[in-house]
This record gives structure tokens, C-alpha cells and sequence, in this order.
């Protein structure tokens, strides 16, 4: 008898860990699930410039409008928090509209009034946005190479219409610094 309520037991435990597993799983999906509602964030591409490493994005607004029926409002600023690394390694920010003109913005790691409700932290912040469907290009030069977060986390902030933190993963920055070996040519 002792041994049936061994296996009851057990067999009930592992359906609570899997059910528990499963809705896990379901809730990070639909964290991560990206909507005809949803902004773009696409990394382009991290390459070595002048013993620096490049990270380059766009962010798109793939159905602009006034915010109802499905449309979004073009973007004000993007936020990213960074690991203290990474936030030290900066080299230079900037920003584009067509990946030829650049405009610098301020590498102050610094708390953006407008998610203080969704965050304590610092974070990066891209003070411009984008217009209509036109892709916003922002990049950042780091001193350092590091690993690839994909999963990192960023705050979109909107015209007025959105309401509430605006919080959109996408491929970023990792914490862990890569070693660079020289080169021997």
C-alpha cells in the first residue's frame, strides 16, 4: 500500500511540474509573439570597426496610424537597459534615417521619466522616432565584443496613445564580454 501512494504521489507531482512547465512555456510564447500590432526590431548585423564592435537595428512601424483598430503610433523613443558592461563600454550611440546620415545621441545611461512605472533602471535612450513605415536605424559602437542576447529586453514609448510599459524583446546585447584574439596577418 505504502508503494501505491509512493506512485500516486509521484505521478501527481510530475503532472503539476509538466502542467506548470507547459503554461510556462504558453505565457513566454505569448510574450515573445509579435502581431500585425506590434513594432519591428530587427538586429542588421554587429561588425568590427576601427578595434570597435558595431551593433546596428531598425525599428519599424509595420501599420502606422492613430492607434486604434489595430494601428500603432509612430514611435517617440526607444529605451535600452544595458548590463554594466556593456554600459561601460560604450563607445558612441546614434541614430539614422537612411543608414548614410548619422545624428549622435547622448551616451548617458540614465532613468527615462516616462517608464519610470515599468523600470528602476538606466537605460539608453534613442530620443527620436520613426514616421510612418519608414525603418528608424539605430546603432551602437562598444569597445568590447560581446555575446548575443536573444531575448534582451527595450521600451517603446509612442505619441500618447499606448498606454502602460511597452516592453518589446528583441535580439540585443548580451553581458558576456567575447575575447578577442589578435590577428597574426
Amino acid at each position: 500500500m505504502k508503494q501505491f501512494n509512493k506512485t500516486i504521489f509521484l505521478t501527481a507531482a510530475i503532472a503539476v511540474f509538466t502542467f506548470s512547465l507547459s503554461s510556462f512555456s504558453r505565457e513566454k510564447k505569448k510574450q515573445h509573439q509579435t502581431t500585425t500590432s506590434s513594432y519591428l526590431i530587427t538586429l542588421l548585423g554587429m561588425e568590427p570597426v576601427n578595434n570597435n564592435f558595431q551593433w546596428t537595428w531598425s525599428v519599424v512601424n509595420p501599420n502606422p496610424g492613430n492607434g486604434s483598430n489595430g494601428t500603432l503610433q509612430n514611435v517617440s523613443h526607444w529605451s535600452l537597459p544595458l548590463c554594466p558592461a556593456a554600459e561601460s563600454a560604450i563607445v558612441s550611440a546614434e541614430y539614422s534615417y537612411d543608414q548614410i546620415t548619422w545624428t549622435s545621441v547622448s551616451i548617458d545611461m540614465e532613468r527615462d521619466p516616462s517608464i519610470r512605472l515599468c523600470t528602476t533602471t538606466d537605460v539608453l535612450k534613442f530620443n527620436t522616432g520613426t514616421l510612418g513605415t519608414a525603418p528608424l536605424y539605430c546603432r551602437i559602437t562598444f569597445n568590447q565584443q560581446f555575446t548575443v542576447n536573444p531575448e534582451a529586453k527595450s521600451y517603446i514609448k509612442t505619441g500618447g496613445g499606448l498606454q502602460g510599459c511597452n516592453t518589446y524583446w528583441y535580439t540585443g546585447i548580451g553581458c558576456t564580454v567575447v575575447p578577442v584574439t589578435p590577428r597574426n596577418d
